[in-house]
């Protein structure tokens, strides 16, 4: 799973019987210190309702068939991360 902020959304006119009636959302990777990292930016299946702006916990090949399909999926709004500051 990968912490990530919603930095879009995605637009499909035609998809794949899957992925009909699903949103698709531009997810861009968080660091250490919650700041997005451009260079890791992916399209999820949102299975949650995220919108943008949002954080979210994402999962690769949790939303489709795993034999037929393999996509990253939006589980979870996250809230608020709590992180141990003791190194």
């Amino acid at each position: 799973m990968i912490l990530a902020k919603v930095t879009g959304h995605v637009v499909a006119t035609q998809k794949c019987d899957a992925l009909r009636g699903s949103n698709l959302l531009l997810i861009t990777a968080l660091d250490d210190d919650q700041q997005t990292m451009p260079d890791r930016t992916w399209v999820a299946v949102d299975s949650v309702g995220a919108g943008m702006g949002d954080v979210v916990l994402a999962e690769n090949y949790f939303a489709l068939n795993k034999e037929q399909y393999k996509a990253m999926s939006v589980v979870a709004i996250v809230e608020k991360v709590f992180r141990d500051v003791r190194e």
